[in-house]
């Protein structure tokens, strides 16, 4: 554990210099960049972060049916997968709730009401601890909820990780090419998503139960 909490130490240090940088060099002209010239893929990169808000409305039937399975027969990894994820995304949207609010960040673009934006009204920059749809683009909550479910997929079936950077990388182009979120967002997004997740397998040991025989025999022969 404290080589995890070492390792997300500096994580955390890294990914904020990526944030300053991303805030004061890539954030403005990457969204004015889209706003100009990305209407043509507008229509195929609406689908995308649509995944996020399925994955969240699927948390309530999810625990239900995991909990159900596991008093009829209780065991087996991937009822302990579905139970890590469930809670994870729980977790992850409080948090980046919290987030959002503490943060304060205006949108790139105005969605609602004609809420204060980068493009609409050249508003740009972070209110701390003010309320509201207008101070809630960072972090990214679509970017948070998928990589708190890809993490988890990551570390327990590490076959299929092409797949995941795959639909995670498709996400986080589409908020970016959409004018959903600036950069910044985005990394944000990714960063909490992947740390709750990471703690979860820690937490459900998700990481030694899906070593396979292979697996296991070059375990003990690097270790």
């Amino acid at each position: 554990m404290r080589a995890l909490l070492t390792k997300s130490a500096v994580a955390f240090t890294l990914g904020s210099i990526l944030l300053v940088v991303s805030y004061y060099f890539v954030d403005r002209p990457v969204s004015w960049f889209v706003h100009s010239h990305g209407q043509f893929m507008r229509g195929f990169l609406q689908w995308p972060p649509l995944l996020s808000d399925w994955l969240k409305a699927c948390v309530p039937p999810a625990i239900l049916v995991v909990v159900l399975w596991w008093g009829w027969k209780p065991g087996g990894q991937l009822q302990t997968v579905l139970l890590a994820i469930s809670i994870n995304l729980i977790v992850t949207v409080v948090l980046k709730q919290l987030l959002k609010w503490g943060c304060g960040r205006y949108w790139p673009e105005s969605w609602t009401h004609n809420n204060p934006s980068l493009i609409g009204s050249g508003d740009y920059g972070f209110h701390p601890f003010h309320c509201g749809a207008a101070y809630e683009s960072f972090p990214s909550g679509h970017a948070a909820v998928i990589c708190s479910v890809l993490s988890i997929l990551w570390l327990s079936y590490p076959r299929w990780r092409s797949w995941y950077a795959i639909i995670g990388g498709a996400i986080c182009v589409a908020l970016v090419g959409m004018n959903y979120h600036f950069v910044g967002d985005v990394i944000a997004g990714v960063m909490l998503g992947s740390i709750t997740g990471i703690y979860m397998t820690q937490l459900f040991h998700l990481h030694r139960q899906t070593l396979g025989p292979e697996d296991k025999s070059h375990a003990v022969r690097d270790g």
